[in-house]
């Protein structure tokens, strides 16, 4: 019998061997990883392998990232599983609980601390994502969705909630709208609700925002 050979990403070889180093020794607890330039040179990947990789790190609690300062050793013995393998595997009666409960929280901050900036990017996602569903362009109009959903997150000022809703987008989002929205005449099933819960974000009503965001996870 051949063996099935998995092939790795270069954001995945590169935290494989970033951990290795951190559990051998070569750095210790709450020591400040080098550089992103530095680790590029050491690894050879280019920029964006470097934060991927950061990034599965830190998901696990092998390293703390402060904003503006840098990257730390925050554990040696990290043993969880990360959130992006967990939810491959998890029910999706699950990942919607979550989601639905981070949802509330992000609409909430979202009608309290957005900027007009953030008004105006959320706008155009919305624009986008309902272009894409009076052209039945389920893929794009995905995309959309998902982007429209993201730049609300973006907008509650909260790096880690952002960053836990672009988890969930990018591992069971996509999978979990599409298996909602089979037919394309009901992409715009809630079309309707998402042009409210906008102005309710606009109007700062945090209260009409989450009841909103409610309605929307309602089975039709």
């Amino acid at each position: 019998m051949s063996e099935l050979i998995v092939r790795k990403s270069l954001s995945e070889v590169v935290a494989e061997r970033l951990q290795e180093q951190i559990v051998s020794g070569a750095y210790k607890l709450e020591q400040q990883l080098p550089t992103e330039p530095e680790l590029m040179k050491e690894f050879g990947v280019g920029r964006s392998s470097i934060r991927e990789a950061i990034r599965k790190l830190e998901n696990i609690g092998t390293v703390r990232v402060q904003q503006g300062v840098g990257t730390f050793v925050a554990s040696k013995n990290t043993v969880a599983e990360p959130l992006s393998k967990r939810l491959h595997t998890a029910r999706d009666k699950d990942v919607e609980e979550v989601r639905e409960l981070l949802e509330l929280k992000i609409v909430e901050k979202a009608a309290l601390n957005r900027t007009k900036k953030d008004i105006a990017n959320i706008q155009s996602c919305l624009e986008k994502r309902n272009k894409a569903a009076d052209q039945n362009n389920l893929a794009l109009w995905l995309e959309e969705d998902i982007n429209f959903h993201i730049s609300i997150a973006e907008a509650c000022k909260n790096p880690i909630l952002v960053e836990l809703y672009k988890t969930f987008a990018e591992q069971q989002l996509k999978k979990s709208i599409g298996d909602q929205y089979a037919a394309p005449i009901s992409m715009h099933r809630l079309t309707l609700l998402h042009k409210e819960l906008l102005e309710s974000i606009i109007e700062q009503d945090t209260e009409k925002a989450v009841k909103i965001s409610l309605t929307m996870h309602k089975k039709p």
